[in-house]
């Protein structure tokens, strides 16, 4: 019995400081919780009225009113009160403040091209011959850099940026070189940068990328056509001055059959004609030919981009040959990527000649026409489906040649209002 009892009372002992410590944590948390609602309660009744000490030492604010101004007697000049000058003035504004009974004016920059209205008594300056405002738009003589005329550094979207997304290239100063350096760029990357290279004349492979080798004859017949009008125009002074002899030669050889595979190669060809091409261009860097940016130069290029573009739309629109045999589904895609060549070559020619012509756009009021031709080029250059598909135009699916045909033709409608300048 004394052990139980003993036992009992070392239990006790062992409880008694837990439950004495659980019962003050419990008195504690209600103790927190009963402050913590009562801060909030003080915290949502709206306006609580301040206490004494607060109330004393704020007196209510005597709205005095405002003095009435007088009014002048006959012959008396009204003085309005004066009042501090705001921290900023529009540009080519004039402000004045009387400080120690002088007059203190502060002249902000002025737009270019503005005039400012003399202040009456004060005597009006001529600007020195090295300071005299220019035209809105034109840089000052320090910042004229050796560039096309019309060109301005820095300019990489289109005609006040409405069409985004067509970025401008910087062309060289020397006329022409931009052109040529972009004809090469592109042959050069369908003969050498494409994996395999040329493929219409591939006697395996190029029987099984037949989209490949008709986007490449288009680069190539597009290049024709800009070869021929660097020969016959963009290069003359007229029409009594002669041909250069390599545009000549190269474009005898463009003109070579694109599939010819031996004796001579349809790549062998073609890039012995970039070899020309670029002989000619280090003829323009040396001063030896010359390249002429004249408005007739360029409407004859857009009336032979526009004959080019009407045959294109043609076979994009067409359901039967002429012979009345009706289109085949497998020549769908080949009329589909021949379109994409010719406009891949449209865009990136009329990029440089968007920025070398930017005086010629702007005397035919062609600027605007331009950037839309651009827009809608890019618009082709954007579409690359997976498969083409020839459904009807009314159908549950699409029909490819003619979403591509939709930028052609308006590329070819503006094409023919530039031409009639």
């Amino acid at each position: 019995m004394e052990q139980g009892t003993g036992e009992k009372k070392d239990l006790k002992r062992f409880l008694r400081p837990v439950a004495i410590g659980v019962a003050v944590a419990i008195v504690l948390v209600v103790i927190v919780l009963s402050i913590q609602s009562r801060m909030q309660a003080l915290k949502a009744k709206p306006g609580v009225a301040p206490t004494a000490q607060s109330q004393t030492s704020k007196t209510p604010e005597v709205h005095k009113p405002e003095p009435k101004a007088e009014e002048p007697q006959i012959g008396e000049i009204r003085r309005e009160p004066s009042r501090p000058a705001p921290s900023y003035t529009l540009p080519g504004s004039r402000t004045q403040s009387a400080q120690r009974g002088q007059v203190q004016q502060k002249i902000e920059p002025s737009i270019p091209g503005s005039v400012e209205k003399p202040v009456p008594g004060e005597a009006v300056k001529e600007p020195s011959p090295h300071t005299k405002p220019g035209a809105p738009g034109v840089p000052s003589p320090k910042e004229i850099s050796p560039r096309l005329p019309g060109t301005v550094p820095g300019v990489t979207a289109l005609h006040e940026g409405k069409h985004e997304g067509v970025q401008l290239p910087e062309i060289d100063p020397t006329p022409g070189v931009t052109f040529v350096e972009t004809m090469i760029r592109l042959m050069e990357h369908e003969l050498k940068g494409r994996f395999l290279g040329w493929r219409p004349n591939d006697l395996i492979i190029g029987r099984f990328t037949d989209n490949i080798n008709n986007y490449q004859l288009g680069v190539l017949e597009a290049m024709r056509f800009t070869t021929l009008r660097l020969k016959d125009s963009l290069t003359r002074m007229g029409e009594a001055d002669a041909y250069d002899r390599d545009l000549q030669d190269a474009l005898n050889l463009f003109m070579n059959k694109a599939t010819q595979f031996w004796f001579p190669s349809a790549e062998a060809s073609y890039g012995e004609a970039v070899e020309h091409l670029k002989r000619f261009l280090d003829k323009l860097k040396r001063g030896e030919r010359k390249f002429y940016y004249r408005v007739d130069n360029l409407i004859s290029l857009i009336i032979s981009y526009n004959d080019l573009l009407g045959n294109v739309n043609r076979t994009l629109i067409m359901d039967k040959h002429p012979d009345g045999k009706p289109v085949s589904w497998f020549e769908v895609d080949d009329y589909f990527y021949y379109a994409k060549g010719v406009a891949h070559v449209m865009f990136e020619i009329l990029k440089v000649v968007r920025v070398g012509f930017r005086e010629q756009l702007a005397i035919i009021n062609a600027t605007e026409i331009m950037d839309e031709i651009l827009h809608e080029l890019s618009r082709a250059e954007k579409m690359d489906p997976w498969i083409i598909l020839d459904s009807d135009l009314d159908g549950l699916f699409a029909n490819h040649r003619a979403n591509l045909n939709a930028p052609l033709s308006e590329v070819a409608h503006l094409m023919t209002v530039m031409s009639r300048f």
